[in-house]
């Protein structure tokens, strides 16, 4: 079937899924997570979870590939295998008719081995696909299918819990996915600078009358320069998004990690004890220290300086004065020797 026959049957439409939808907004580690799970347990390079809209792909997650950006509809090979609503396993693309003259197939990546697993919403439209993929060609088997459907029917139902907590989801829920689109950044899927201030003020809002703090992080990926001017900037961007997603899937679910600009993010830890940030920024620390970023044959290894602030409940503060002190926090975390925790 032609692509515009295809979308002509109108069997690919988003409806709502959760409050506010999934579309345009930031990493969420139960999708690294299951990106992972599908990667790993398939054996293959890589794995992504996509949504479809009617007339774009719009990848939500990507573990082990630097594919974010979305691509038409027409375009789409996952939303083309997606069509009939069963699960797809291509041996090898190019003795595929549906595959072999796509770009994703031609150009780079080179993919020759392909599998889809649709996803539905509650009135049985398929909305989005589990994909997994591999440059060599694969032999599908049946336990391959099973795995493959396991972990698509756990992406399917993650589509319809709301895990988002707090000042997240409070802005998630006033903002329409076009405005949400302008406050994430587009290299890491990040709230942008514009975004982590939005929900530092809210944060600090929600904050009164509570009976814990407001922990404020900034953090600084160490001699990030280094990394450009020796492997260049695009390796430099993959080491950045990676990085990105180590610090999501390392916080607390309801915590936010935004990117303020160049390698520099913002932490926002809600309703904790000084204890407990530190508790938090150590191990964001320890997993982007242990964290490998192989591209082609380097491997690219990466640490964080992190300063944090405990805002006392009830204490009039501003978000400038947050950062300000956060940032005071971080170079002494520089000053220190880098890779720790002030």
């Amino acid at each position: 079937m032609p692509p515009h026959d295809f979308l002509k049957t109108q069997t690919l439409r988003l409806a709502t899924v959760r409050v506010g939808d999934l579309l345009n907004t930031p990493l969420e580690s139960r999708f690294n997570r299951l990106a992972h799970l599908a990667r790993c347990a398939l054996g293959v390079q890589a794995a992504t979870i996509s949504l479809f809209d009617g007339e774009r792909e719009w990848i939500k997650t990507a573990d082990g590939a630097n594919l974010w950006e979305e691509l038409p509809l027409t375009q789409s090979l996952a939303a083309s295998l997606s069509r009939d609503g069963v699960p797809v396993l291509v041996r090898d693309t190019l003795e595929d008719d549906r595959c072999r003259l796509h770009h994703l197939v031609t150009r780079t990546p080179g993919v020759r081995f392909f599998a889809v697993y649709p996803l539905r919403d509650q009135a049985n439209n398929v909305i989005g696909a589990l994909v997994a993929y591999d440059t060599a060609p694969r032999q599908s088997t049946d336990e391959m299918t099973r795995v493959l459907g396991d972990v698509g029917q756990l992406a399917q139902r993650e589509l319809f819990l709301t895990e988002a907590a707090g000042a997240q989801e409070r802005l998630l829920m006033k903002l329409s996915s076009a405005r949400r689109q302008a406050l994430l950044d587009d290299l890491t899927r990040l709230w942008n600078r514009r975004g982590g201030l939005q929900l530092l003020d809210h944060a600090i809002v929600n904050g009164a009358g509570q009976h814990e703090g407001l922990g404020v992080c900034i953090a600084d990926l160490d001699r990030f320069k280094d990394v450009n001017d020796t492997h260049g900037h695009r390796a430099g961007d993959i080491v950045l998004k990676r990085s990105a997603a180590t610090m999501v899937d390392s916080v607390r679910p309801g915590d936010a990690v935004c990117r303020l600009g160049g390698e520099e993010f913002l932490l926002i830890i809600p309703a904790v004890s000084v204890t407990e940030l530190t508790d938090v920024l150590e191990h964001v620390r320890a997993r982007v220290a242990a964290q490998m970023v192989r591209i082609g044959e380097v491997t690219i290894r990466v640490t964080l300086s992190l300063g944090g602030y405990l805002h006392a409940p009830n204490e009039p503060t501003t978000t400038e004065d947050l950062l300000q002190r956060a940032d005071n926090a971080v170079y002494q975390a520089k000053a220190a020797g880098r890779n720790v925790v002030v």
